[in-house]
């Protein structure tokens, strides 16, 4: 376990387990200890809304993301906040910094709270309500639990996501460092930012055009 806990760590910090089993906040029926599993602390740099206007992901001031359930959102933003460490159990992918979150925990003296209902899978691509638009400096790929990129985070913040395959298409024009735009339906949340399901996107909002057909993921 420890092996392969270093191999999943990357440049987070693994932590071991110290935790009893008991001690664990909502496991009473758990066959195992979640505590096992690779921990990963960071110092968290912005929680991330998705076009649905709901938080299903955050940021480490490190690097890597990690992505979690809408449903564990409050919680955690409560306990919390953008520039403090919290530990998360979980799963790294292979080859990219995205962490799906199986438990949280304040700190490394904190019981941690199982997360009964991981996300493994991306949502489906949709129209959303509201009409929007961004721009900014890509400063981070928007990743799946697998690891394949499908958009953008801002350095502000937003979010640009797009179907499946599209991110591929789109190569190194939604890489770290690029400017992009993007419109398209999502949501807006007030000191948390926009994310948009993109339907046109280019360098600059004068210059954007209809996102490119989807590539196969490359193997």
């Amino acid at each position: 376990m420890t092996g392969l806990a270093i191999l999943l760590a990357g440049p987070v910090a693994f932590q071991g387990s110290v935790l009893a089993q008991g001690t664990i906040e909502g496991t009473g029926r758990l066959w195992f200890d979640p505590t096992q599993l690779p921990s990963f602390t960071g110092v968290i740099d912005r929680y991330l809304i998705n076009p649905d206007g709901k938080t299903d992901r955050l940021l480490f001031r490190e690097g890597p993301q990690v992505i979690f359930p809408e449903n564990v959102a409050d919680e955690m933003m409560a306990a919390v906040s953008p520039g403090h460490s919290i530990v998360v159990y979980g799963i790294r992918a292979r080859r990219a910094p995205a962490i799906t979150m199986l438990a949280w925990a304040k700190d490394g003296s904190s019981a941690p709270h199982f997360v009964e209902r991981p996300t493994w899978t991306f949502p489906a691509f949709h129209a959303a309500d509201t009409r929007l638009e961004v721009s900014g400096t890509v400063r981070a790929p928007l990743l799946t639990a697998q690891g394949d990129s499908i958009g953008a985070i801002l350095d502000g913040g937003a979010v640009i996501r797009v179907p499946p395959g599209v991110a591929a298409a789109l190569g190194d024009r939604i890489s770290v460092g690029k400017t992009v735009a993007a419109s398209g339906r999502g949501a807006e949340v007030q000191d948390r930012g926009k994310a948009l399901d993109a339907d046109r996107i280019g360098e600059a909002p004068d210059k954007l055009e209809p996102l490119p057909a989807p590539v196969d993921k490359p193997q």
